[in-house]
C-alpha cells in the first residue's frame, strides 16, 4: 500500500502508473481521494475540538480545586488506581527436609543422583532411612 502512495506522490512515477487511465476514470478516482480526503480533514476537525473542550473541562475543573483550597497532590493520590498487594513468594515445596550422613561425615541433601559411596551402601542392603542425619 505504501509502494502505490510513494508512486502517487511522485509526478513522474503518477504519470507512468496512470498513463492508460481515460479521463473518466481519472475523474473517479480523483473524486474518491478528494472525497476521503475531506473525511480525513473532518475527523482531524472534530479530533481537535474534543481535545479542546476536554482541555476547557480540565481548566475548569482546576480553577476549582485552586478556589477550593484542595491539595492537588491528594487528589492525584486518590486518582490513582490502587495498587494490589503484592502475594509472598512461596519458598520451594520440593526441597527434601532430610540430610544424610554416610562414610567419613560425608552429606547428601537428597537433591541429584544419589553419590556412588552411599549407592553402595544403599547396595548392600541398608536403608536410605539408615544415614538420615540427627538435628
Amino acid at each position: 500500500m505504501q509502494d502505490i502512495i510513494k508512486k502517487l506522490s511522485n509526478p513522474r512515477q503518477a504519470k507512468t502508473v496512470l498513463k492508460h487511465a481515460s479521463v473518466e476514470q481519472l475523474e473517479r478516482v480523483l473524486n474518491v481521494i478528494t472525497e476521503f480526503k475531506e473525511e480525513k480533514e473532518l475527523e482531524a476537525q472534530m479530533q481537535a475540538e474534543r481535545e479542546q473542550q476536554e482541555r476547557l473541562e480540565l481548566e475548569a475543573l482546576r480553577e476549582q480545586i485552586i478556589n477550593k483550597g484542595l491539595d492537588f497532590d491528594k487528589l492525584c493520590d486518590l486518582m490513582k488506581p490502587k495498587k494490589k498487594p503484592r502475594k509472598a513468594s512461596k519458598s520451594d515445596t520440593n526441597t527434601p527436609s532430610n540430610t544424610y550422613v554416610y562414610g567419613d561425615n560425608k552429606t547428601w541433601n537428597g537433591v541429584g543422583e544419589v553419590p556412588a559411596e552411599l549407592q553402595s551402601l544403599l547396595d548392600e542392603g541398608f536403608e536410605l532411612s539408615d544415614f538420615i542425619a540427627q538435628s
